[in-house]
């Protein structure tokens, strides 16, 4: 969602209509858009589900006797590595197009990396440790908030939520490489063959 998203607030962006009309489309997406982004990079999440699985079945221990094991504990490792990985290539994807109307607005990403990346970082751990949800800034607004603030004001949790949002940045940033970097390499394979 956070993905099409991005990509719609693109095409609102560089549509055919008054300056004001493509703003006010462009304000109107990115709420949402913004709501549902920590839950691409919540995935990474998902590896304390793996650790338990290891922990509570004792599947690594056991896989060092019972080397029938080693398919299963691969299996599950193979699994968490690709839908973190998919998460993380969802998170950059949803950010790429965001990023480009931003810097074409004058905002370069230095310039606003820093509370953006936080406050996505803020909301996966809303979502982890509070249970709250991408449609309860509507519904719930008012707790939501204050967990927003008691998470910033307990000075353990908010450097923990800034070194989250930093090392979201540096993933974003190695990300977009990548997809530069992979999409320039096509470029080349498929202008060979033609």
């Amino acid at each position: 969602m956070p993905v099409a998203l991005a990509y719609l607030m693109s095409l609102a962006a560089n549509m055919n209509a008054s300056k004001l009309l493509r703003c006010l489309l462009v304000v109107a997406i990115a709420p949402v858009w913004l709501a549902f982004l920590p839950n691409t990079c919540y995935l990474l999440t998902e590896w304390r589900h793996f650790l338990f699985t290891l922990d509570n079945h004792d599947l690594y221990i056991r896989s060092q006797v019972d080397s029938s094991l080693y398919l299963p504990l691969f299996r599950a490792t193979l699994f968490y590595a690709c839908y973190s990985g998919f998460g993380m290539m969802t998170f950059a994807l949803a950010i790429r197009p965001v990023e480009r109307i931003a810097a074409r607005a004058g905002l370069p990403i230095w310039s606003w990396a820093v509370p953006f990346f936080a406050m996505v970082s803020l909301g996966v751990y809303l979502g982890l440790v509070q249970r709250f949800n991408s449609w309860e800034p509507l519904t719930k607004f008012g707790p939501l908030w204050s967990a927003s603030v008691a998470a910033m004001e307990h000075s353990r949790l908010g450097w923990f939520i800034l070194a989250f949002g930093a090392f979201l940045w540096i993933s974003y940033e190695a990300l977009d490489l990548w997809i530069d970097a992979a999409g320039e390499r096509w470029r080349k394979l498929t202008a060979r063959q033609v």
